[in-house]
């Protein structure tokens, strides 16, 4: 109902009328309607108004993973999807705040990136081709008190005209075909040659690209800065900055807590060893990996890969950062799973936390081949890559990352 008029006309319906409301209240209440419930509701509403409160009630419930006032948006579940996570929205306007007057959201959406936009400059154009993705915007406007610093504007991205001075933030569908995510840039619309000719044509922005894209082949050049962002331990999007928005090449940023690491820091083109297991292992946030500085960044803290092609570091010595989670060694075995589930029946472990890279097991069928029935928490950090495996059994560190 993405593009259909009638279905955004029955969501204002029921956002907006006192019958609606009770509608959507009534909906929320129950976690997984049934078709008896389904038919009480169409009882006493029109069949459209019942489906539209459905869908309000998924997309707020999915909302919650990126909104904190989910529970008041006007949401669409396509939409959502592709909404930039409000830490990683505020994140990205931080640097448009105090740089710009007014600027541009081009491919708007539901306005997560235009929300964040309006409260850190004095306005945003938020351009977007679908009418009802507007009034979704207006109406999620008020719920964070921007509505007055944001005008929806109906348009291509590729026909807009951009005022002049104006920095630009584009989100480009990485959902134009049909049944598959875009994992190349050249699939996503507007497509490679608009967003390179933009980079090109206005002073400053942002372009956002999905985590798996192929940003480096497209954006590795001079006057680009690749900026990976990770959430929590996930990686949520590649930010690419150009123009005067640009401060560098390559950076990696975990957030909610701002720490960023950049390929001025450290010699990006570094090469670390490959050496045993030490004392402690470290597990790096996606966001140094997949942004290319993990060799720099280990260099830095002089550790070493403990497998040759797997991204675990190792170290004589704890490390401190938001970037590696900590995990103390406590052995080191061959990847063989009646030695390994011996050892940690011998410390009593149950619960039982496992990581791999560079191995075929996969973590929930190696929790029931163990059959561990101990009291003690352990990590079980398995690693492949270029020479025999290894299984290392070690205390995760919780007051790290």
């Amino acid at each position: 109902m993405r593009g259909s008029v009638e279905g955004v006309d029955a969501e204002h319906w029921v956002l907006t009328t006192d019958e609606g409301r009770t509608l959507l209240d009534e909906v929320g209440s129950v976690v997984t309607p049934g078709p008896g419930d389904v038919a009480r509701w169409r009882s006493r509403a029109e069949p459209a108004h019942v489906t539209a409160a459905l869908r309000l009630v998924e997309a707020r419930r999915k909302g919650k993973t990126k909104f904190s006032r989910a529970d008041r948006m006007w949401l669409e579940t396509t939409g959502i999807e592709q909404a930039t996570a409000e830490p990683v929205a505020r994140h990205k306007a931080g640097r448009f705040a105090g740089r710009c007057g007014v600027a541009v959201d081009l491919c708007s959406g539901v306005g997560g990136d235009a929300l964040a936009l309006a409260a850190a400059t004095d306005g945003v154009l938020a351009v977007d081709l679908d009418p009802g993705m507007a009034r979704r915007l207006l109406w999620n406007a008020d719920v964070y008190g921007v509505a007055g610093r944001i005008l929806p504007v109906r348009s291509r991205a590729e026909s807009f005209p951009v005022q002049a001075g104006a920095w630009v933030h584009v989100d480009p569908d990485r959902r134009a075909h049909v049944g598959a995510r875009a994992r190349t840039v050249a699939d996503y619309a507007p497509g490679l040659s608009f967003l390179r000719a933009l980079a090109a044509k206005v002073p400053a922005g942002a372009i956002k690209l999905g985590p798996a894209s192929d940003f480096a082949e497209h954006f590795g050049g001079a006057g680009y800065e690749a900026e990976v962002v990770s959430l929590a331990g996930e990686c949520k999007e590649v930010t690419v900055w150009f123009g005067a928005a640009a401060t560098c090449r390559r950076r990696a940023t975990v957030l909610p807590g701002g720490t960023t690491w950049t390929d001025r820091d450290a010699d990006p083109g570094a090469r670390i060893p490959i050496n045993p297991p030490g004392a402690w292992v470290f597990d790096p946030d996606p966001a140094l990996i997949r942004s290319g500085l993990l060799d720099g960044y280990a260099a830095a803290h002089r550790l070493s890969r403990f497998a040759a092609g797997v991204d675990y570091l190792t170290g004589p010595d704890r490390i401190t950062s938001p970037f590696l989670a900590a995990f103390e060694v406590l052995d080191i075995l061959p990847l063989d799973l009646k030695r390994v589930r011996r050892a940690l029946a011998e410390r009593g472990v149950g619960p039982l936390e496992i990581k791999t890279r560079g191995v075929s097991h996969r973590p929930e069928e190696l929790r029931t081949r163990l059959r561990l029935s101990g009291d003690r928490p352990a990590t079980l950090i398995l690693a492949g890559g270029h020479g025999p495996a290894q299984a290392v059994i070690a205390s995760r560190v919780t007051d790290g990352r």
